[in-house]
């Protein structure tokens, strides 16, 4: 068994769960949520990565894996492309019920390392 190192640039925004088992069920339900609502969220998946066994959960529109190794840049998204992935992202989070989750960050450009 070995390790596999990789790196995300994303446009999204961070959902807190408490543990990797939490972020794993809580991808499932997305993989099925994201269906209903792909009418006003198209560009809106979800990302699960981190250090080994404990991965964060992002929702995310704009996606791209940087393996180990290799570099890479943000999209070159423009102003009114990153509005409508606010405005999807906030969809997303009113219908899938992260809308009363404290302190939620706005949308942005993350990195996001992983390690499986």
């Amino acid at each position: 068994m070995g390790y596999y190192h990789s790196a995300y640039f994303a446009y999204g925004i961070h959902i807190p769960v408490d543990n990797q088992a939490a972020a794993w069920a809580e991808g499932e339900r997305l993989d099925e949520e994201l269906k209903n609502h792909k009418e006003r969220c198209p560009d809106v998946g979800h990302l699960s990565a981190g250090d080994y066994d404990r991965d964060r959960l992002f929702l995310v529109t704009k996606s791209n894996e940087i393996q180990l190794g290799h570099y890479g840049r943000a999209s070159s998204a423009t102003a009114q492309q990153r509005a409508n992935w606010d405005l999807q992202l906030a969809h997303a989070i009113q219908a899938l019920g992260y809308s009363n989750i404290p302190d939620l960050e706005a949308p942005g450009w993350l990195c996001i390392p992983d390690l499986s």
